[in-house]
């Protein structure tokens, strides 16, 4: 008698997917919820996170629970919550670049009178990871967390120049060159010839290409082998002034990376 074929059973796959697939379905509404401009109704997530209403709010009532999401009393808004932090503060008290660039974040926006700003390449857009606002201003800038597409800010653009221009044509590939204002340079030759600018230059313009009246000057930073890292930067918004800072912005990013030899 000739033997059956025991039948693999996908219990155990479609066990072992479920947890995944919760897990991914609960990050992507904290993410939806983190990236909005203001606080979402369970509807407006459950439509930006591409998932049914009732599963929505199953995940917005455990986020919430967890304190990783709050909920406005009054008209059950959503914001992101208070358990963030100490992920955050972790993360940021850990990142040696950071530690090592943040009194010289300080010193740049002191001596320039201009916004400093220290960001790092993630996920192919520009993190912000710390800012210090111009003296003139009473409040410390701190956009940690904000991110920029790489192509049109000069943050961004001091990283790319120093990458290998396989990196560069990868990224390009996945994010196009969307236009944020008239300036921005939307055409992949022009785009790799400013790079080789901004290299040969050994700093990066961003010439109100992200948004409008905002302008930027920024080198990059290099770990141990050489590898851009970061960048540092000064913006305000009138050109002219922060490409006369170019000099103390190149020396700024260079005694960073000395720090992290």
């Amino acid at each position: 008698m000739a033997r059956s074929r025991p039948v693999k059973s996908n219990v155990s796959d479609d066990s072992e997917r479920s947890p995944v697939k919760s897990l991914r379905t609960a990050l992507t509404v904290l993410n939806v919820v983190a990236r909005a401009d203001r606080p979402l109704t369970i509807a407006e997530v459950a439509i930006a996170a591409g998932i049914a209403r009732p599963t929505a709010y199953r995940f917005v009532q455990t986020l919430v629970g967890a304190g990783y999401l709050t909920q406005d009393p009054l008209d059950g808004r959503l914001s992101v919550g208070f358990a963030v932090l100490p992920l955050t503060s972790s993360l940021l008290d850990r990142n040696r670049m950071r530690i090592e660039a943040l009194p010289h974040l300080h010193a740049l926006a002191r001596e320039t009178g201009e916004r400093a700003n220290l960001g790092i390449l993630y996920r192919d857009q520009v993190l912000y990871i710390a800012g210090v606002e111009k003296p003139a201003l009473p409040t410390i800038y701190s956009r940690f967390g904000k991110n920029a597409p790489a192509h049109c800010s000069s943050l961004g653009k001091a990283v790319l120049a120093y990458l290998p221009e396989s990196d560069v044509t990868a990224l390009l590939s996945r994010k196009p060159l969307v236009a944020c204002t008239p300036t921005t340079i939307t055409g992949r030759a022009a785009f790799m010839k400013e790079l080789a600018e901004a290299r040969a230059r050994g700093y990066a313009i961003d010439r109100a290409e992200h948004a409008p009246g905002s302008c930027c000057v920024a080198a990059p930073i290099f770990d141990a082998n050489n590898r851009p890292i970061g960048a540092i930067g000064v913006s305000g918004r009138e050109l002219e002034p922060l490409v006369k800072h170019q000099d103390l912005v190149r020396q700024t990013a260079e005694v960073i990376s000395h720090h992290l030899l």
